[in-house]
């Protein structure tokens, strides 16, 4: 298989995985852990929840990434699914570069991406405001640059 019809494989893919989590329709309530992160992130300095005391049971930066965007679209809610489409969008990537990095094999990357395309938990996570996409996406690309830095032996990874 030559390089051009790869490239036009992955393309492809990626448009079904972006329709996929773009076109979905599925009811969704705000959660707890979603409610804390939208207040946190309108708490900006301060990572404080409604009694304004300091709330250290989630690490700042999930709720910090929010604020920052929500200054952009002057809505938390939207900030949060922007995060975890864009999140999901990188790990797709991401899972292309460490597969084919581990085992040089397109065959089996492209597997792997189609699983994680039509993964009807990946497809959920993309479109609400919640951190896991992100931290599959963090968790990943960790793996990813360390893999690199081992198999490359480079010093930057």
């Amino acid at each position: 298989m030559d390089s051009s019809t790869k490239k036009k494989l992955i393309v492809a893919l990626f448009v079904i995985f972006l329709l996929l989590r773009l076109f979905i329709s599925a009811p969704f309530r705000l959660t707890a852990d979603s409610l804390k992160f939208l207040e946190l992130s309108g708490n900006f300095p301060q990572h404080t929840l409604y009694n304004g005391q300091l709330y250290l049971q989630h690490p700042p930066l999930y709720p910090y990434l929010i604020h920052f965007i929500s200054l952009l679209f002057n809505d938390d809610y939207i900030a949060a699914i922007l995060i975890s489409l864009l999140s999901a969008c990188i790990t797709f990537f991401v899972l292309y570069k460490l597969f084919m990095l581990l085992t040089n094999d397109f065959k089996v990357t492209f597997a792997v991406l189609l699983f994680f395309t039509l993964s009807v938990e990946f497809v959920a996570t993309a479109y609400k405001p919640v951190r896991e996409s992100f931290m599959v996406m963090a968790i990943l690309s960790t793996v990813y640059f360390y893999a690199k830095g081992v198999k490359l032996n480079d010093k930057e990874s």
